[in-house]
């Protein structure tokens, strides 16, 4: 272990602060609970990502009354507030007076201590506190535990110099993050910038200059009827398709022409359309394989690839049973259920799901990856967007499919097209590899300057500053001007009596009769409180164990109440 620098001393946190517990008032009375003035109260939610050190209020405000029905105390400014569960270690500090609930463990400290030297040491050892923290159904800090967290007290001008320092420093870090958190919402609106040039003509109006004399789609498609070209219709592609305003007002260069999938279905332009089996054709989970056809889903595509590794797996009868939905390689996969309008190409023969089409189109008239990104770019967006809007789901069916409109480069310019978006997004590639270095690298800035600072780096030392075993001293001859915690007792209802927990529950028989005086059946954080054993949570998981499978029900998820096993003699 590394030597404490000079003048600094180890010690408990319980030696310079007084932990102070929470409380929560019965939430079923909506007036212990007000939005208009009151006392601010602050739960683990209200941290759940908060970045700023200070916090005044949080979502609710306890009345006085709640305040009264319940143990949470009135905290002073300065304190430093540090959940102890759900989860472990959120830290800020009390801009105002404030109370938390119970699930904060909070630290009231002495004048002598800079509460930011605190702030910044506890988020240094929460990995340590979540350590600390025990209890199966949930992890938690008791008091007595959140009390011995190890604490290294520096000089008390030193305290300043570090916190100082830090809030300079670590201000100077989240600046940064929050800059490089901007960079992929600008790469994914540039790519955006690309697929709208690209789909537009903007992106070649130089190519076209240089190649006038290109065969449109409809003289490509004409030669392909010319061909005794076989072609098979599915049912219910039809057979005229209304254009839409948003095509209507569509400009196109003089080379290029649009139809909807269903024209370019009926011309062999697009030689198949289909999604997946429907039905009872569609495979249970208890049907999937560790071998198999790879069985495509929405979540399987992203970013312009598949992920076959990741996707369930079909084969033997469950794979001979289904009739349809079988791409090939260089299909365009297309989700359009759930997660609509993720777009790839598959390299391998695999099959879908209802929530995926595959688009196989006829080489002569259509680049497969210029499809692709097409169906990626505004122009086709927009025209399912207005499909949407018609259904609460965020679906597009087949049937709707057939109805969209397509964009038709002459070919030859289609795979310039591609070639340049490639080329493009092959930068932004490159620029994206360099934020997740750069981000990489600030996530880490923070973690590293918080261990030089408590490893006595960060800051010049003065030898004229008054040791902390001084400092120490005068803290142990102190006391605190902080009231005890409140015992509340808590009245509850069964069988029309009323009774009331007046002490923590010490034995088996004890706990047990609380949970059967409220019912039988409890939350874990209901009965911790109704037991009287909020303070002391390793005594109550050591109950829980010992009534477990026994007297008690407890099960593994937090989600779920205690309960009494019926007819368990005590």
């Amino acid at each position: 272990m590394k030597e404490l620098p000079q003048g600094w001393v180890e010690c408990e946190i319980g030696d310079v602060a007084k932990v102070v517990g929470g409380g929560t008032p019965p939430s079923k009375d909506p007036t212990n609970f007000t939005t208009q003035g009151g006392i601010p109260w602050i739960t683990p939610a209200d941290l759940s990502g908060y970045k700023d050190a200070y916090i005044s209020r949080g979502a609710r405000n306890l009345s006085e009354k709640g305040y009264t029905n319940c143990s949470a105390m009135k905290l002073p400014a300065g304190s430093v507030l540090f959940s102890s569960r759900a989860p472990v270690g959120y830290v800020a500090i009390a801009s105002t007076e404030v109370t938390t609930n119970q699930g904060f463990k909070s630290f009231a400290l002495p004048e002598s201590i800079d509460n930011r030297f605190v702030y910044y040491y506890l988020r240094h050892i929460k990995p340590i506190a979540e350590m600390m923290a025990t209890g199966t159904t949930f992890k938690e800090l008791s008091g007595s535990a959140a009390a011995k967290l190890p604490f290294i007290l520096a000089p008390r001008n030193e305290q300043k110099r570090i916190a100082d320092k830090l809030d300079t420093l670590l201000a100077q870090v989240e600046a940064c993050r929050e800059r490089l958190e901007r960079v992929p919402r600008i790469i994914k609106r540039f790519r955006q910038a690309v697929l709208a040039a690209a789909c537009s003509g903007r992106l070649t109006t130089d190519w076209r200059t240089d190649n006038p004399n290109v065969t449109i789609a409809s003289e490509a498609i004409k030669r392909l009827h010319s061909s005794n070209l076989q072609i098979q219709i599915r049912r219910g592609v039809p057979e005229t398709v209304k254009q839409s305003d948003i095509v209507l007002n569509w400009e196109l260069p003089e080379s290029w022409e649009f139809f909807s999938t269903a024209e370019l279905l009926r011309t062999g332009a697009i030689s198949d359309l289909k999604d997946g089996n429907h039905g009872v054709n569609h495979p249970k989970t208890s049907d999937f394989t560790p071998d198999g056809l790879p069985f495509i889903t929405a979540a399987q595509v992203n970013n312009f690839q598949i992920d076959y590794e990741g996707a369930y797996k079909v084969s033997g009868k469950p794979l001979d049973q289904l009739r349809v939905g079988f791409a090939k390689a260089n299909d365009v996969i297309y989700t359009h259920k759930g997660s609509v309008g993720r777009v790839a190409i598959s390299d391998r023969c695999c099959v879908l799901t209802p929530q995926t089409t595959y688009y196989r189109v006829n080489p002569e008239i259509l680049s497969n990856k210029f499809v692709m990104y097409y169906l990626a770019s505004h122009y086709f967006i927009e025209q399912v967007a207005a499909v949407k809007e018609q259904t609460t789901r965020d679906f597009v069916p087949i049937s709707e499919q057939y109805l969209l409109f397509h964009r038709v480069p002459p070919l030859s310019e289609q795979y310039e097209i591609v070639r340049r978006i490639e080329a493009l997004f092959k930068l932004t590639e490159q620029l994206e590899a360099r934020y997740r270095t750069a981000m990489f690298q600030v996530e880490n800035m923070t973690p590293a300057l918080l261990t030089k600072a408590f490893c006595g780096e960060l800051v010049p030392q003065d030898p004229n500053d008054e040791p902390a075993s001084e400092l120490l001293k005068l803290i142990k001859e102190q006391t605190l001007d902080v009231p005890e915690q409140k015992r509340i007792p808590r009245a509850n209802t069964i069988k029309n009596e009323r009774y009331m927990n007046t002490k923590a529950a010490t034995t088996l028989d004890e706990l047990v009769s609380v949970l059967d005086q409220l019912g039988g059946n409890a939350m874990a954080d209901r009965l911790v409180i109704e037991s009287g054993l909020s303070d002391d949570i390793d005594r109550f998981y050591e109950l829980l164990r010992e009534g477990r499978n026994k007297f008690l029900d407890v099960p593994v998820g937090s989600n779920k109440p205690i309960r009494r096993i019926a007819n368990a003699n005590q």
